[in-house]
């Protein structure tokens, strides 16, 4: 509740004695017109707006002149007696101030433009709007003792018509106060929320702020720089906007409060001193260009200058910082009366320059003078370029236009590879989202995830697209690195040196495209080791005329190799006597008709009777062959059977799939590839985690029931 106002104290205030003697005989005419009302409350109200008017916006004694009398003329005195005695202007103040109380403004609720039209109709006087403001101001700070219907129609008025005139006229302390006073009003849940959490975190912002300035202080001084700077927590409103539109509780708010710098020089230097200080403060903390405001270089037409950065300060937290001149933050602080003081210490009439100034800022929602973000030259700088903030406030620099997926490329070739999307500016964005200039952006990743064909169409980086064209081909080749070992340890085996002219004569021999599809066939177990020293040294066994060779079929020679006067291997889960492993090729599990193979550089195999090698190994190595059954396997442990399931392609074919085997057959699903063929059909390779071939048969079984399923077969024979 605010102090009441004597008329003593009013006349306090630096008016000439005749200006005074007209407020004293204006207020014994609006006293006299409370008395008839038996409006007890009315003089107090009057004076507390005179008083605002007078020292917030110093406005002139005709402005009190005008609300005292306002009431009086609507039967106690004529137009020509206040005319006579006050002066004209008055009168048109006061013939303003009551066609704005008659005005419907339900008809412009919707359209704030159109009501700022309407005012400046009403009266050639701009005080007119300036009076009304500092009325509904004086109206909101009392608004708890208005009735309910007024109190709700008043709250409505002031967001939609008053708060964006103070807006436009730059007079800004009013309007967050006006917003203020609403929010309490109308969302007072809300605001008192919003307080509270402010004053819980006062202490942590107290600790913080210090931590930042302190090293700015230091700086400033060592340069011969005299500055208050203080810390200032953003208003209510302003803060539950942004929770809004960052999507964020009040915890996540990066830009709660500001930092102010405050330099005390002389008025010639301004301007290049603030510019001065705005670069000793971004060699301390990276700035975001995107937040730079040059209110120096072109200030506002309400006389506001000053130069706003927002910088990442310590804990990766954004901070903006305010940097302008005791004179600036005057005019910035007292607004119309700081303006009109240092316009009147020169020749000009200041108060009529001033009023020029608000009417053209009305006439003209947009500026007449070029307000910037940043200056035409910061932004043919940056025309070309983006500059992107990583969490930890680390700054990269980008051609204007690319993607969140470029910008993970540009971090590292890993993220790149890996990354699935992106928190940009606090919100989740898509691989193909294009950044803009100063963002804050949190590349996400996961490691299943992998280069797709898809990314080269939305890339813009030639590297990055060069850098995913090799990552898919080597995808391609993703086990060309373990073949390549099998292949060095054999030839360095058979005594010979692992050279290209070898690599290039095993290509030619194996049928390959080039080394590295060589070194993914054997790292796949698709070619076998032992065909090398052949391929290098070994010439073919030439059959002696006349003697007749028969090739005996496959089941004959496993038929030989498994008579039973052979030993054999019990696949057994307590065997611990001797190292085996699974062949890649086939990938047998329990069920599967198997045979253990021999091999020199890798120890005992075993393989399906049904592998692609098996023909091979069986009739060129049938000493190297030890027959293996299954017995008392443990059914716990899985083992990893691959299947390719064909059929016609569908974009959420493997998403399905996946769901089917994972969900409904509880099936561990390791891997899968999809290709897709111009006829619209696809193929998809997929290994699962499975103990026994009747588990896999149902899961056969089960496919097979999907829609765009038409054959699914056993990857390395069935």
């Amino acid at each position: 509740m605010a102090e009441t106002v004597s008329l003593e104290q009013l006349l306090a205030f630096p008016f000439s004695e005749e200006e005074k003697e007209k407020i004293r005989r204006a207020f014994l005419l609006a006293e006299e017109h409370s008395r008839k009302e038996k409006n007890h409350e009315f003089m107090q109200e009057l004076l507390q707006t005179a008083e605002l008017l007078v020292t917030e916006l110093n406005l002139p004694a005709e402005a009190v002149l005008a609300i005292f009398l306002k009431e009086p003329a609507s039967g106690d005195i004529s137009e020509e007696k206040i005319i006579s005695s006050y002066g004209k202007p008055v009168w048109e103040l006061i013939s303003g101030l009551r066609k704005i109380d008659r005005m419907d403004t339900a008809k412009y609720r919707s359209n704030a433009e159109n009501f700022i039209k309407l005012l400046l109709t009403i009266s050639d006087d701009i005080r007119v709007i300036l009076i009304s403001l500092g009325q509904r101001l004086q109206e909101m700070r009392h608004i708890v003792d208005l009735p309910a219907e007024k109190q709700s129609r008043i709250s409505g008025e002031t967001t939609l018509l008053y708060v964006p005139l103070a807006h436009r006229i730059g007079l800004y302390r009013i309007k967050t106060e006006l917003e203020d006073l609403v929010m309490q009003f109308s969302d007072p849940e809300i605001y008192s929320k919003i307080r509270q959490k402010i004053q819980e975190t006062q202490k942590d912002r107290d600790r913080y702020t210090a931590e930042f300035i302190r090293p700015i202080r230091e700086r400033l001084k060592e340069n011969g720089f005299t500055c208050e700077i203080k810390g200032r927590v953003k208003s209510i409103p302003s803060i539950h906007r942004k929770m809004i539109a960052q999507k964020v509780d009040f915890d996540k708010v990066y830009d709660l409060f500001a930092i102010r710098i405050i330099i005390d020089n002389t008025l010639e230097n301004e301007k290049a001193d603030c510019w001065k200080v705005y670069s000793l403060v971004t060699d301390i903390y990276t700035p975001n260009p995107r937040r730079l405001r040059d209110w120096i270089s072109f200030p506002k037409l309400t006389g506001y200058e000053s130069l706003h950065t927002t910088v990442i300060g310590p804990e990766g937290r954004w901070v903006e910082v305010q940097i302008r001149t005791r004179h600036m933050d005057d005019i910035a602080e007292k607004s119309i009366a700081a303006h009109w003081k240092y316009k009147s210490e020169s020749k000009t009439d200041g108060r009529t320059d001033f009023y020029a100034a608000i009417r053209e800022m009305l006439e003209n929602p947009l500026p007449t003078s070029p307000e910037m973000d940043i200056s035409r030259e910061k932004k043919e700088l940056y025309r070309d370029e983006i500059f992107i903030f990583t969490p930890k406030g680390d700054l990269k620099k980008l051609k204007a236009g690319y993607t969140v997926l470029d910008f993970a490329f540009e971090v590292h070739t890993d993220i790149g590879s890996t990354c699935t999307g992106a928190i940009v500016n606090g919100i989740m964005v898509p691989l193909k989202h294009v950044l803009t200039n100063g963002d804050t952006v949190k590349i996400l990743t996961s490691k299943n995830q992998k280069p797709s064909h898809n990314w080269l169409e939305f890339v813009k980086s030639p590297r990055v697209q060069t850098r995913i064209r090799h990552a898919l081909k080597m995808e391609s080749y993703k086990d060309s690195d373990a073949g390549k070992e099998i292949l060095k340890n054999k030839v360095t085996q058979l005594g010979m040196e692992f050279t290209d002219l070898v690599i290039n004569r095993l290509v030619e021999s194996f049928g390959c495209e080039n080394y590295l599809d060589l070194y993914q066939r054997f790292g796949e177990g698709r070619l076998d080791p032992l065909k090398i020293k052949k391929a290098l040294t070994e010439t073919e066994t030439k059959v002696l005329p006349g003697t007749p060779q028969r090739e005996e079929s496959l089941p004959e020679r496993i038929s030989e190799v498994i008579s039973g006067k052979k030993d054999f291997i019990v696949i057994d889960k307590k065997i611990d006597s001797i190292h085996y492993e699974f062949a890649r090729c086939c990938g047998p599990i329990p069920g599967d008709k198997i045979f253990a193979f021999v091999s020199v550089t890798q120890g005992i195999r075993i393989h399906k009777t049904t592998c692609p090698n098996a023909h091979d190994l069986i009739s060129r190595y049938p000493y190297r062959i030890i027959e293996a059954r299954w017995k008392a396997v443990d059914t716990e442990k899985s083992f990893t059977a691959n299947l390719v399931v064909t059929g016609k392609f569908s974009k959420d074919i493997v998403t399905r799939l996946t769901q089917v085997l994972s969900n409904e057959m509880k099936v561990s699903v390791r891997s899968t590839r999809v290709t897709t063929h111009p006829d619209g059909s696809y193929s998809c390779e997929i290994g699962i985690l499975i103990n026994s071939t009747v588990r896999l048969d149902e899961v056969i079984k089960k496919l097979l029931k999907q829609k765009e399923v038409e054959r699914v077969v056993r990857a390395g024979g069935n």
